[in-house]
């Protein structure tokens, strides 16, 4: 009987045959794209507990037994259970095809997966030979979603890295950060990003609309205080020499407004952090 054609690209037969095999010959995931979640796995024995298991996990022959393919938290269940077997596909793949199934399957049910081990993966591929197109039919994606996630692992800060795969920053932040060349404004970004909880389209229109934050020093002279604007930011406030400016503290920011007229104020987006 010809073979089927599965979601996750993987050849499959009409009918599979479900095998129950002896769950001490199974090992995990050589490519893990999430860790192991204790609370899924304590809900997922519940389950099964009192409805048995509904839905076999599906393995590959490894070099000493078997290998899962996908149904990680599954197994893990069953062997919080006491399980000595679990229902088992067996199915034939390289690690080509055992990671693009894994990523398809967890995107198929909307599951986390960590950005950069997807990424890695993507790389790894890419490295093979393959095409970012022939990766992106494979997992049901374009090809503008391949090349961003490429972009995260190749063009972001090592020290970001960690941050997004615990999930401190999403993928949509961490592609925006990656845009940036210099990686100790990355690293600075990430952490305005995480401390003000700011919003993907905030970080997007800070990047695109206004220059990128900065820090700056300030001066003391004769008892006054002096910050120096750099010329970036006066060029986009459309500053000159000698015009006046409103000045006043909110919180522990001070904030600077153009104004045409002394009655009329007009607030130009710059916020500088309070130094003194």
């Amino acid at each position: 009987m010809g073979g089927l054609k599965t979601e996750t690209g993987l050849q499959e037969e009409s009918f599979e045959k479900i095998e129950a095999i002896n769950i001490d010959k199974i090992g995990t995931a050589s490519w893990l794209l999430r860790p192991i979640q204790k609370e899924l796995v304590t809900e997922l024995a519940r389950s099964i507990q009192n409805t048995g298991l509904l839905q076999p996990i599906v393995v590959r022959k490894g070099m000493r037994g078997y290998e899962v393919v996908f149904g990680n938290h599954r197994l893990e269940a069953c062997k919080r259970l006491g399980f000595r077997q679990i229902n088992a596909i067996i199915r034939t793949c390289d690690d080509d095809e055992a990671f693009l199934a894994r990523v398809s399957e967890n995107l198929l049910r909307n599951a986390y997966i960590d950005p950069i081990e997807e990424a890695h993966g993507y790389k790894v591929l890419v490295d093979k030979g393959w095409t970012i197109n022939a990766i992106g039919q494979r997992v049901g994606k374009c090809d503008s979603y391949i090349s961003e996630r490429l972009g995260i692992f190749h063009r972001l800060s090592q020290d970001i890295h960690s941050e997004v795969s615990r999930g401190l920053l999403t993928p949509s932040h961490a592609e925006l950060l990656s845009r940036i060349r210099n990686p100790k404004l990355q690293k600075e970004l990430a952490e305005l990003v995480k401390k003000k909880r700011l919003s993907v389209r905030s970080l997007e229109s800070m990047l695109k609309h206004a220059p990128l934050p900065t820090k700056v020093t300030t001066e003391s002279i004769s008892n006054e205080y002096f910050v120096r604007v750099p010329s970036e930011f006066a060029a986009f406030m459309g500053l000159n020499a000698g015009q006046q400016l409103f000045m006043y503290a909110r919180g522990q920011k001070l904030i600077l407004e153009k104004t045409q007229t002394l009655n009329t104020p007009k607030k130009v987006v710059s916020r500088t952090r309070k130094r003194v």
